[in-house]
């Protein structure tokens, strides 16, 4: 049974470490009892049985096996020829057992409801995740008692048949998940049972039909994740019975048709990731068990309505990547039943307002990306149930409130590119379950606390940007979990610590930007996982460890701006993966490597104001995927300072 599903609600918004998505969502959904199944599609074996004799397909299915008491089944023995049509035109694309040599009440996906023997009927077909790899046959309007039609995730191509609409009784309908194109078809409008309509994951186009506003006694309709175009038909507000109502991800225009506020019913409403325009009209206002509303991903202007305070309903609202103006109303903070709020990538001001302390459901809270300014509100620490926070990408100023640390379950906390000073709370090792953390880019002070060493489940840490001074403190190696550690841009003094070493599972180290000293340790060699490493504008000394050609899986490498010597280490050649290479700025002597010809992935090149000599390797000349190279302050011949390799 397949009712009511939903997309994921926040419309992928661009990849910003301050408004990601929510998470799926996890309200309860409403729930529509369909026609008792009797027998279930299952996956059929490979031993398919013959094909039907050649004479007439009715006669086959009158013989007293297929359909026992043919004579009391009449309408049972034509609804069997029409399956056996079926699947003759099916032939090869999967083998059913659909065979007069067995009773009908066995075939795969087949169903029939007890009653007296004159009214059997096939009232359901259910082939839903077959790789049945074919269109849908017009035949399919012959089963004239159809209630229930799941062909979901069969690798359906073609159209869909406007013969569909010649199904009556219909009642279910779910084709997500397939390859279907082209139109909807306005006779679908014509079914005037159907109580839910799944087409969504499909490349459907065109215009939605104003016809489907005739079917009354629709519950769920969802459209979503196709390529529709044009406006929201006003006449979809003739589903008086609605509940949810997907049309995300596609690509609608206009305004949001006011007349959507006649959905009383309604308790799930997705228009996310369309080209929607205008404002949210009042009339939603109405909506008053609306439950959920995701408007996010169009491109929706004026301000975040405080009549949506009146939604007391609501457990999910996101109005994210947006243009919406304005403050964030206080009276949001009446939605005491909300666990999602993502009001990320707008253009919001003013301050966060303290009631949103009043939301004690929450778990996810994102406004980042927006011009929100003032201090973190202090009652934001009453969320007790809150998992994600992120205020990233605003105006925010003050000191980190010490009431967060009350946040324990907290395991995504985003106060990246603000204003924030003070020190980094030592507190933050309290939020064990943390595993993200990003701080950068604000003017936050003092020492990185060794208190953080205690977030075991952390996998990035990002306090660059910032004025931190001292060393880094040895209690950062029990972060075996992290993957990306970023300590860049500060003024973070002493070695590179060789325990580095120990987070084995590092993708991304960034220790660029400060003013650590003493030499790179060969044991960074040893990161196997790691893909960028910046240790660049540094005081590092010594030579390039031979040990960092080991790191396979590395795309970007950066030492510039050091006081490393000696010679480019031929290892490096062995990079496969290797894309941008800057050793540029240091006291590297000797020539470049011939192995270097073997970087075929390498696309920015410097290794300008060294101490260089020799003859460029013929082989560098020829990687093919070279966009800039810079060799100029060197002493090379065959090469001329800097210039786009193609």
């Amino acid at each position: 049974m397949a009712l009511f599903w939903l997309a994921a609600c926040d419309g992928r918004p661009p990849a910003e470490s301050t408004a990601r998505d929510p998470p799926a969502t996890t309200v309860e959904q409403p729930t529509v009892q369909p026609f008792a199944t009797t027998a279930k599609a299952t996956t059929p074996t490979a031993n398919a049985d013959s094909a039907p004799p050649t004479t007439s397909l009715e006669q086959q299915c009158a013989s007293g096996i297929a359909v026992p008491d043919p004579q009391e089944n009449p309408g049972l023995v034509h609804d069997c020829a029409v399956l056996l049509t079926i699947r003759g035109k099916l032939a090869g694309a999967i083998p059913l057992n659909w065979d007069t040599s067995r009773a009908i009440v066995g075939w795969w996906g087949v169903e029939i409801p007890g009653g007296p023997p004159a009214s059997k009927r096939v009232t359901g077909l259910s082939l839903g995740s077959l790789p049945l790899k074919a269109p849908i046959l017009p035949e399919v309007s012959a089963l004239t008692e159809l209630e229930f039609l799941d062909l979901q995730q069969s690798q359906i191509t073609g159209s869909l048949p406007e013969e569909l609409g010649a199904l009556k009784n219909l009642e279910f309908l779910y084709l997500r998940g397939n390859n279907l194109t082209g139109p909807i078809p306005p006779r679908l409008g014509d079914l005037a049972n159907l109580q839910e309509l799944d087409l969504a994951e499909n490349q459907l186009g065109g215009t939605i039909p104003p016809e489907l506003g005739s079917l009354t006694q629709m519950l769920g309709l969802h459209l979503g994740s196709n390529r529709l175009t044009g406006g929201i038909p006003p006449e979809l507000s003739g589903l008086t019975d609605l509940r949810l109502l997907d049309l995300s991800d596609n690509q609608l225009t206009g305004v949001i048709p006011k007349q959507l506020g006649l959905l009383v019913n309604l308790e799930y409403l997705d228009l996310n990731e369309n080209q929607l325009t205008g404002g949210i009209p009042r009339e939603l206002s109405g909506l008053a068990g609306l439950m959920l509303l995701d408007l996010s991903g169009n491109q929706l202007t004026g301000g975040i309505p405080a009549w949506i305070g009146e939604l007391t309903a609501l457990e999910w609202l996101t109005l994210s990547d947006n243009q919406l103006s304005g403050g964030i109303p206080p009276d949001l903070g009446a939605l005491t039943n909300l666990k999602v709020l993502s009001l990320g990538i707008n253009q919001v001001t003013g301050s966060v307002p303290s009631e949103l302390g009043s939301l004690t459901s929450l778990e996810w809270l994102s406004l980042g990306s927006n011009r929100v300014s003032g201090e973190i509100p202090r009652e934001l620490s009453a969320l007790s149930h809150l998992n994600t926070l992120y205020l990233g990408r605003n105006n925010l100023t003050g000191r980190i409130p010490p009431e967060l640390r009350a946040l324990t379950r907290l395991t995504d906390f985003d106060l990246s590119v603000n204003q924030l000073t003070g020190e980094v709370p030592p507190w933050l090792g309290e939020l064990v379950n943390l595993e993200q953390l990003s701080l950068s880019y604000n003017q936050l002070t003092g020492q990185v606390p060794p208190e953080l060493g205690a977030l075991v489940e952390l996998t990035n840490l990002d306090l660059g940007g910032n004025e931190l001074t001292g060393e880094i403190p040895p209690e950062l190696g029990r972060l075996v979990s992290l993957e990306m550690l970023d300590l860049g841009g500060n003024e973070l003094s002493g070695n590179i610590p060789a325990w580095l070493a120990n987070l084995t599972h590092l993708k991304e180290l960034d220790l660029a930007l400060n003013s650590l000293s003493g030499e790179i340790p060969l044991e960074l060699g040893m990161l196997a996982n790691l893909e960028i490493l910046d240790l660049g504008a540094n005081l590092l000394t010594g030579s390039i460890p031979p040990e960092l050609g080991q790191l396979a899986f590395l795309g970007e490498l950066d030492l510039s701006h050091n006081q490393l010597n000696g010679k480019i280490p031929p290892e490096l050649g062995m990079l496969a993966n290797l894309e941008i290479l800057d050793l540029a700025d240091n006291r590297l002597t000797g020539g470049i490597p011939s192995e270097s010809g073997q970087l075929v992935r390498l696309r920015e090149l410097n290794l300008a104001d060294n101490q260089l000599s020799g003859e460029v390797p013929a082989g560098l000349k020829n990687l093919s995927n070279l966009e800039t190279v810079d060799l100029s302050g060197n002493d090379l011949a065959g090469f001329v300072g800097r210039l786009p390799a193609r």
